[in-house]
Formats: structure tokens, sequence, C-alpha cells
């Protein structure tokens, strides 16, 4: 390590963080690369210390390198990368609404804000996602496991696990499967429930914590998390088309035709799914404008060229096979 030395405890680890911050941090005239550099070996250094001291801690830890450090940047009252006083939460919102809807198309987000009498605050919270975001109970590591049920030594379920008879192993199972309090993110869904904190906590003090900063606080933001009324829904991204710009494919080797006259640009919402009566694959996809009649003739007309039809069931044009290339050449 090129910045910790000689580290004695998980609290020297902690002390000489905050020593190498205060020396290092740009908002105390440091290094912004430097101070990369000390978040990446603290981090790296962080789980081992913790390992070792809650094994013989009496009342183990639950610190992550973040939490400490969120700590130590809000007593410290060092600002967030975009954080601007003069910007409003209104306009924190509406930023970050255009984030996710450019950066994750596939997924939906409820972003809006709030006004109480002496604070305001940003909720963000995933409606729906293209896939599970939740890992199986199977796919649990030792140290998933022991996060989820709170499991004071690790050693316990290492000695364990091999030997649990089958009834303990299904009421973990069943206490996993039905309770969302205990599971644990995928690594693609951590990703991003993580990365559109982090865009949140970059327009304020950096990761403002209420219970510290309650009256210095520019707004509050407790985290992205699955709404109520989450649910997957598989679809590929929305995708805009140019106009009249080259030839569509035909989903034959029939002759090309040509894109109908006057389709404007348009915003198209595809999604995998099954036919009710058939139980085939299909894709469906809708216009997100409102048409009028002689639009959706053209339209109709368009999507028919490309291997579509108009469902009057599914209120969306209809394909056999994904029409995403298509409609990008198009």
């Amino acid at each position: 390590m090129a910045y910790f030395k000689n580290v004695s405890s998980f609290e020297d680890l902690k002390s000489q963080f905050r020593e190498l911050a205060r020396a290092n941090h740009p908002d105390a005239g440091g290094d912004l690369e430097v101070m990369k550099l000390i978040n990446q070996e603290y981090d790296q250094l962080f789980p081992i210390w913790k390992h070792r001291y809650n094994q013989t801690a009496s009342e183990p830890t639950t610190e992550t390198a973040d939490s400490t450090r969120t700590n130590f940047y809000t007593q410290n009252g060092w600002a967030g990368s975009k954080y601007d006083i003069n910007r409003t939460t209104k306009e924190v919102a509406a930023i970050v609404r255009a984030y996710v809807k450019e950066t994750y198309p596939t997924f939906k987000f409820s972003v809006r804000y709030s006004h109480a009498s002496m604070c305001s605050k940003v909720h963000t919270e995933l409606v729906e996602a293209p896939e599970e975001i939740y890992k199986t109970f199977d796919q649990l590591t030792e140290d998933e496991v022991i996060h989820a049920w709170g499991l004071a030594e690790r050693n316990w379920w290492v000695n364990n696990r091999g030997c649990l008879d089958d009834e303990t192993m299904q009421e973990l199972r069943k206490a996993y499967e039905e309770h969302n309090f205990l599971k644990v993110y995928t690594e693609y869904a951590d990703t991003v429930l993580k990365d559109v904190e982090a865009q949140v906590n970059s327009y304020r003090y950096d990761d403002s914590d209420g219970m510290i900063d309650y009256f210095d606080c520019n707004f509050y933001y407790f985290g992205c998390k699955p709404s109520d009324k989450f649910k997957v829904v598989p679809k590929t991204a929305r995708i805009k088309n140019t106009k009249n710009e080259v030839k569509a494919q035909p989903e034959t080797s029939q002759e090309v035709q040509e894109i109908p006259e006057n389709i404007e640009a348009e915003e198209y919402d595809i999604q995998k799914t099954e036919h009710t009566k058939t139980h085939e694959t299909i894709w469906t996809v809708k216009v997100t404008r409102k048409l009028d009649r002689e639009e959706y003739i053209r339209m109709a007309e368009f999507m028919k060229s490309i291997g579509g039809y108009y469902s009057r069931f599914v209120h969306a044009f209809v394909f056999k096979e994904d029409p995403t290339e298509r409609l990008v050449a198009a």
C-alpha cells in the first residue's frame, strides 16, 4: 500500500483514513487523483480488518467503507461534486429524472421531490426492471447469508452449513423468498441502484446525513430502493428512427419497400412477451405519442413493410421476431 502504513487494527485503519483525507481531499486543497488512490486502498483494506475485528468483537460491526467515509465527509461539510447552492430540489429531481431515463432506458424509476416546513427531500424508487433484481437463495455467498440473517459469527455458518438438516434449510429458504428486506441484489441491480444514489448525492453536501446535518442540509435523501409496486418487465431499449434516410429491411427476401413518406422521428416502446392464445414469443411495438388517422395509416404501412401488424387486443404492432435492428436500420 502506498498510503496506509503499518495498520495495526480496525480503528487504526479508520484513523489513518481520516488523517489522509484531511490532508488530501480536494475540498481541503488536496489532489483529486491522490484521493482516488487513497479511497481504493481503503476499500481493499476495510473488509480484511472488519473481518478480523468481528472475529473477536462482542458486538460485530456492520459498518462499510462507504458508510464510514460518508459520515466523515459529512462531518467536514464537504460538498458533492455537482453541488450548487442556487439549485432547487425541484431542479435536482428533474436532472436525475432525465439522467435515469437516458442511462437506463429499459428501467422505470419514480423520481420526485417533496417539501416540509423546514426541509426538502428527493425520493427515488425503482418501479420496473427488465430482469430479476434479487439473487436466488442458492446464489447467495456465505457473507451474503450472514448479512441477510444478521448471523453474529461467520464461523457458525461455515461450520454448520453442510450439516444443517433439510427442514432448517427449507425454513431459511422460505424466509428469504418471502421477505424482500432479507434479499440481496444481483450485481447488475446493485450497480444500477448505487449509480442512481451517487447521482443524487453529487448534487448536495457529500452524502449529507440528516442525523448529523439536520439544519445544514440542502435536501434529504435516503437512497434508491424498489417500490412497493415493483415488477419485472422484460423489454428492450426505446429507440428513435430517423426520417426517410434508408430502406427498411423486410422480414423475408421479398423486394425491399421504401419507408412511407412523412414518417416523422418516432420513439418506440418495445417489449418481449407471449401470445395469449398460441403462447409463442412475440414482440410488441408501441409508438409513444398519439397518432391521428393519417399518421396511423402511414405507420401501419411502414410496420407491415418490416414484418409487423397492428393488434387491437394489445394496442400495439406485433412482430414474431425482435424488430429492434430493423427499426434501428430504418
